[in-house]
């Protein structure tokens, strides 16, 4: 009995730090929808930049996916984590000491590396400590870090506008740095810790060489721009230009999205495990979101309309959470959690894909218009723009009832 007592406080702290440092990382994520007219104006750069700029942190983020899990998997959470806490928070100092627009990003970089730690560490130790409620708790901490996001997103907004974007931004800065020394104090030496394998490489190989994890990861990359292209970045932008909405409450329409995805993160998983849909659940998922982004990018839809939209569309974001549990169910449970780790890379990739579209287009249609020399944005091209997200949904809908007609003849077949 003190034994299984002493593991369930063992894996409630490692919940309670990973949890932690994903509502951390998240804010910092979801941070250049907030501060978009602050750092164009201070850095007199337009759309193409700023895309780069939301867009590099998520090249930074995946590409240490898998050096990240090795690092956990090797020296334990306790050492790891902290320092990647760490760096995430530092990725915010050029912002505030810096004039110069490239150190700006190496701070992005910064934050996209350290970043990566959440999700890694949550993938891989969730596996281990909650066999039989992977989804569901891999829920409950996504759910904890939206919420966090949109209240702190809301607040942050507010925060700016009366102390300033430096002040502000020096306290997330200093709250990062308390988060890595709490963290540490708080997770257990042994936590995260796998026994020791030589054939990792050998492992990761089965992974990325399985063409059904592959495709199924691509399309649901396609599905992410709602989130990670819209909500992060251009969605309070588009409220403005298109439907005349003043800064705070376009702010808020978009963080209704995290909200959205708040309710969606503990009822899509538990829908799933329950009916064992997964990937009709996906597919569902993408058709609403795509009927949602028709609407929106119409022009039509009321101000009142936008917010309900918002939530709804945020609901079936939480799309990732069902199926990277399911992707991770194509291989045995020993390559379960690094399988969930390569499939969550992959989808945070389009990320980069969207946020670099949606810039490089904005400024391809530009029409030479500025204000007090920053680039104006029309309507038409903010629309056109954004009409990539429901043409890559479209796709991966399509993606995905090909590979559910696969699976079902491998059932049949067996």
């Amino acid at each position: 009995m003190k034994i299984e007592t002493e593991n369930k406080l063992v894996s409630t702290l490692v919940w309670m730090s990973i949890t932690a440092f994903y509502c951390y990382q998240l804010i910092l994520r979801s941070l250049p929808n907030i501060i978009m007219p602050e750092i164009m104006a201070k850095y007199t750069i337009g759309a193409s930049e700023f895309g780069s700029y939301s867009g590099i942190y998520y090249v930074s983020y995946i590409v240490v996916h898998i050096p990240i899990g090795l690092l956990l998997a090797h020296f334990g959470g306790k050492k790891v984590l902290p320092i990647c806490i760490a760096l995430t928070a530092l990725g915010l100092a050029p912002i505030v000491y810096s004039n110069l627009w490239e150190s700006v990003i190496v701070g992005r970089v910064l934050t996209g590396i350290g970043s990566s730690a959440a999700i890694v560490g949550a993938l891989q130790t969730f596996r281990i400590i909650y066999p039989t409620k992977f989804s569901r708790m891999l829920g409950f901490t996504v759910f904890f870090g939206l919420l966090t996001a949109v209240y702190m997103g809301s607040y942050l907004t507010k925060l700016i506008q009366v102390i300033g974007i430096d002040r502000a931004l020096h306290i997330l800065f200093y709250a990062g740095i308390i988060l890595a020394l709490i963290t540490f104090v708080l997770m257990p030496k042994s936590a995260i810790e796998e026994s020791k394998n030589n054939n990792i490489w050998l492992e990761i190989k089965a992974i990325i060489c399985n063409p059904i994890i592959i495709l199924s990861s691509l399309f649901a990359g396609l599905m992410i721009g709602p989130l990670e292209g819209f909500a992060d970045a251009w969605g309070s932008a588009f409220f403005g230009a298109v439907y005349g909405i003043k800064k705070i409450q376009a702010d808020y329409f978009t963080l209704s999205m995290y909200l959205g995805m708040c309710i969606g993160c503990i009822t899509l998983p538990y829908i799933a495990d329950k009916t064992n849909s997964h990937i009709e659940l996906t597919i569902f998922s993408g058709v609403v979101m795509f009927m949602c982004f028709i609407y929106l990018l119409s022009t039509h839809a009321s101000q009142n309309s936008l917010y309900y939209l918002c939530i709804v569309c945020g609901i079936f974001c939480a799309y990732q959470v069902i199926i990277i549990s399911k992707i991770a169910t194509f291989v045995p449970e020993k390559l379960s959690g690094m399988t969930a780790a390569v499939a969550n890379m992959i989808i945070m990739a389009f990320g980069w894909v969207f946020h670099q579209y949606i810039g490089r287009n904005m400024d391809r249609l530009w029409d030479g218009t500025t204000q007090n020399d920053i680039k104006i944005y029309s309507n038409d091209n903010f629309v056109s723009s954004i009409s990539i997200i429901p043409v890559a949904m479209l796709i991966a809908i399509i993606g995905f009832m090909v590979i559910r007609t696969i699976l079902k003849r491998r059932v049949s077949y067996s």
